[in-house]
């Protein structure tokens, strides 16, 4: 059960709750103790795409924690998790104990995905969807990860892929992982030699690597969903690559007085390396290509055996959530009004007074931000076509800082 695994959790970090960590330790901690409510979301996706999870069977590769394996059978799915790290599967074995499922299933395997004892203890030929979830880059063997998901996957398989992207400014001042500044441009060799006692087998590659590799092995019908098609001004994109560019040099000189002397000399050769290839593409590209390229922080969309019919039928999301504590929480409906997305909470589960912000985002980018009010709903007019979701801060009128944060299930805006 949940409650189990937060037990465990804080026992692994040594604390009684998140309040207590900082640095990565909290931001490692909340990545997992988020783990259900992450699954929510993720099946959110696939739902506004069209996606009933009734019946669907379904595989995630690098199951982590378990959230979204759980969550999926919840909703009638048949679904395997599969890990291949001890620890995470200890965790997601005690987060599925003792829950009941009434349509669907949930097992955890305990496997190399890149493996033929992967490929001994799944079904051939079955899966509808495989979940590849922050995973390709911590796969040194790609090929044979593909080969194998191809064995498995039916006629019809998709696979979901949500991959961070090394050369987006943002993972280029602060790496995802580790929090250094500049190492997704390195080698995995540099990273053993400047953090020896952390994860090291993170491999960042270009998209059109993926690209190629879905397609080899029959997932080239590719609907990437956070696209930023809507940019069509390439001076202003430009423009805009410039203004981070500098911003990006600014920090990574700001930190090299933190870098041992070995890893500034690496870096200063690889940013070279970046910078020439940046100002080519800023020459070559256009908007989307370049924002795709530079501005995306992971790359997230469907692989597909064959075209489906991937629409967005939900036209409304109604949920009700509550605090990590479970001692109150909101419900609440998104939905659109015309070319208006609009946020309503339409109940609390503790009658008290609560202050809100919204926060609308578009492909997991936060684009639109409100201050806090008394106010429970607020709207957006949208511009441009895409996957929306909002963002809810709750806190107490009388608390000064927020007492916890909802996510939305996203719906598709056509424009």
């Amino acid at each position: 059960m949940y409650t189990d695994f937060i037990a465990a959790l804080n026992e692994k970090y040594n604390c009684e709750n998140s309040s207590e960590l900082s640095g990565l330790d909290l931001q490692h901690y909340t990545f997992a103790a988020t783990t259900n409510s992450r699954g929510l979301d993720t099946i959110g996706v696939f739902e506004a795409y069209g996606f009933s999870m009734k019946g669907l069977r379904i595989l995630d590769v690098g199951c982590a924690y378990g959230g979204f394996t759980i969550e999926a059978a919840k909703k009638g799915a048949y679904s395997y998790g599969v890990e291949i790290s001890d620890a995470l599967y200890e965790f997601a074995v005690l987060n599925h104990k003792n829950e009941s499922f009434h349509e669907g299933s949930c097992d955890f395997i305990k496997a190399d995905a890149t493996s033929t004892d992967f490929l001994n203890k799944l079904p051939h030929d079955y899966f509808d969807l495989i979940i590849v979830n922050d995973v390709f880059e911590h796969v040194y063997d790609t090929v044979l990860l593909l080969d194998n998901l191809d064995k498995v996957a039916n006629d019809r398989g998709v696979i979901y892929f949500r991959i961070p992207n090394g050369n987006d400014f943002r993972f280029i001042a602060r790496e995802g992982h580790t929090g250094c500044c500049g190492i997704s441009l390195l080698a995995p060799m540099v990273w053993e030699s400047l953090i020896p006692t952390r994860e090291r087998s993170i491999y960042y590659r270009q998209y059109e690597y993926y690209q190629a590799l879905f397609s080899y092995f029959g997932f080239g019908c590719i609907i990437p969903i956070n696209y930023p098609g809507d940019l069509k001004d390439s001076l202003d994109a430009k423009e805009l690559i410039n203004t981070e560019y500098e911003g990006l040099k600014q920090t990574i000189a700001e930190n090299e007085k933190d870098f041992p002397s070995f890893y500034g000399k690496k870096l200063h050769g690889a940013f070279e390396v970046f910078s020439r290839r940046l100002n080519y593409d800023i020459e070559q590209l256009d908007a989307p290509k370049l924002a795709w390229k530079y501005m995306t922080k992971f790359w997230g969309g469907f692989a597909q055996r064959q075209p489906l019919n991937l629409n967005a039928p939900i036209k409304t999301c109604e949920r009700t959530s509550r605090s990590e504590h479970d001692d109150y929480g909101i419900s609440f409906m998104l939905s659109f009004k015309g070319d208006n997305i609009v946020i309503n909470i339409t109940d609390t589960v503790v009658k008290e007074e609560f202050d809100f912000a919204f926060h609308l985002m578009r492909s997991g980018e936060s684009i639109y931000k409100s201050h806090y009010q008394r106010e429970p709903r607020y709207e957006w007019e949208l511009k441009a076509p895409g996957m929306y979701q909002v963002a809810i801060f709750v806190k107490k009128t009388d608390h000064e800082h927020k007492d916890y944060r909802i996510i939305t299930q996203p719906l598709y805006f056509r424009g």
